[in-house]
C-alpha cells in the first residue's frame, strides 16, 4: 500500500531499463503506472505497478512521469501523440532516454511550449545496478523542480546529482564519462592485444592495471590545473618524449601484424599538438587541439 508521501508516477517504457526503474519505484512506495507500445511488455513489470493500455490515461493524474524509451525521436513521436501534452500540463516530465545536448535543449523547448516541467536525466548503470549504490543519475534544468522531485527520484538513486541549470549539462556530463570509458576500455583491450601478440599472457598486463590507472588518474588531475590556467608548461614530460614512446606502440603493432589503427590515431593527436607549437609542453597541452576540427 503506498504511503501518505507516496508520489504519483508515470513510466513511459517497459525495456529493461524502464522496467528497472518502475519497479524501483513501486518498491519504494510509490503509486506507479506503466506503459508500453507493447501492452503485454507493461504488464509484464509487475512488482505492485499498474499497467496501461492507453498512453494519455498512463500520464494522466501522474505529478511526474518518467520517459525511457530507445532515443529521442521515440519519444517525440509518443509525446506528440493526441492528448498527450494536455495530459502532462503543469507536471513534471523527466526524461530519462540516451541523448545529446542538443536533444535535450529541444525537449525542454516542446516542454515549456506545452506548459510542461521538465528535467534531463542521464543514468549511469546497467538496469541491475538501479537503486542500488552502483547507480548514479545526473538531472539537469531549473533546481527547484528537482529539488520537488529529488525524494522520488531517489528511489531510482541515492546519488542524483543536479548538474546544473542549462539542460544540456547531464547529457553532457554522461557523454564525457562515457567516452573515458569507452576510450580507455579500447586502450587496454588492445593493450592485451599487443601482449598476446608478443606472446606474452595478457593476465601479466591485467595484474598491473593499477600503473596505467594510476598515471590517468595523476594526469587528469593536472590537466585540470591546466585547463583552468591555459597553461600547459611543466617539466615532467614534453609532448615530446610522448610522442616517441607512442611511435613505439605503433611499431609493435605493425611487428607484430596487429591492428595499428588505434595507436596510428593516438599518434596523430598527439603529433597534431607538435606540429602547433607545443612539443615542449605538458601532455595536457592536446587540449588545445581537441576545441576545433
Amino acid at each position: 500500500m503506498a504511503s501518505s508521501s507516496a508520489a504519483k508516477v508515470g513510466v513511459i517504457g517497459s525495456g529493461l531499463m524502464g522496467t528497472a526503474l518502475a519497479r524501483a519505484l513501486a518498491a519504494a512506495g510509490h503509486d506507479v503506472v506503466v506503459w508500453n507500445r507493447t501492452p503485454s511488455k507493461a504488464q509484464a513489470v509487475g512488482s505492485g505497478t499498474v499497467a496501461r493500455e492507453n498512453l494519455v490515461e498512463a500520464v494522466s493524474g501522474r505529478e511526474l512521469v518518467i520517459v525511457s524509451v530507445s532515443n529521442y525521436a521515440a519519444s517525440f513521436e509518443l509525446l506528440s501523440a493526441k492528448g498527450v501534452a494536455q495530459a502532462l500540463a503543469g507536471k513534471t516530465l523527466v526524461q530519462l532516454t540516451s541523448g545529446s545536448p542538443a536533444d535535450a535543449r529541444a525537449a525542454l523547448e516542446w516542454a515549456t511550449a506545452h506548459g510542461v516541467d521538465y528535467l534531463d536525466a542521464a543514468i549511469l548503470a546497467y538496469p541491475s545496478f538501479v537503486a542500488t549504490d552502483y547507480a548514479t543519475v545526473f538531472y539537469a534544468g531549473l533546481r527547484t523542480v528537482f529539488d520537488r522531485h529529488l525524494p522520488t527520484l531517489q528511489a531510482i538513486a541515492k546519488n542524483s546529482i543536479y548538474v546544473d541549470e542549462k539542460i544540456g549539462a547531464a547529457a553532457t556530463l554522461d557523454c564525457a564519462i562515457l567516452e573515458s570509458y569507452y576510450g580507455g576500455s579500447l586502450a587496454f583491450l588492445h593493450a592485451a592485444a599487443m601482449c598476446q601478440a608478443e606472446g606474452l599472457d595478457p593476465k601479466t598486463f591485467f595484474a598491473h592495471k593499477n600503473s596505467f590507472l594510476g598515471l590517468i588518474s595523476v594526469t587528469a588531475d593536472a590537466a585540470q590545473g591546466m585547463i583552468e590556467r591555459n597553461d600547459f608548461s611543466g617539466d615532467q614530460c614534453s609532448l615530446n618524449t610522448h610522442v616517441a614512446a607512442i611511435e613505439h606502440i605503433v611499431r609493435l603493432s605493425q611487428d607484430a601484424r596487429m591492428s595499428a589503427r588505434f595507436p596510428k590515431e593516438l599518434l596523430d593527436n598527439y603529433k597534431r599538438a607538435v606540429s602547433a607549437g607545443w612539443g615542449g609542453q605538458e601532455l595536457p597541452a592536446v587540449f588545445r587541439t581537441l576545441k576545433q576540427d
